[in-house]
């Protein structure tokens, strides 16, 4: 871990995502466990992840149900 208290600009790509992912992972769980003792940038990394979260649960609902849309300049029969 001590690694990751470098600039990530310094870090290789893999590195970088290993060091925000454990902070990350870090910051939630010490949301969930002890809210009252989280820090300010704790709370507003697990608000990010939420944030993430529901637009990836967005994404993948808009992707099985897709919107039917209808050409309004094509006649429909009518019986």
């Amino acid at each position: 871990m001590e690694s990751c208290e470098q600039p990530l600009a310094s870090m290789t790509f893999c590195e970088a995502v290993s060091c925000v992912w454990a902070k990350g992972e870090t910051a939630v769980n010490s949301v969930l466990q002890a809210p009252s003792t989280a820090s300010i940038g704790d709370w507003g990394l697990t608000l990010l992840v939420g944030l993430v979260l529901i637009n990836l649960v967005i994404m993948l609902f808009r992707a099985a149900f897709p919107r039917r849309r209808f050409d309004e300049h094509v006649p429909t029969p009518r019986a």
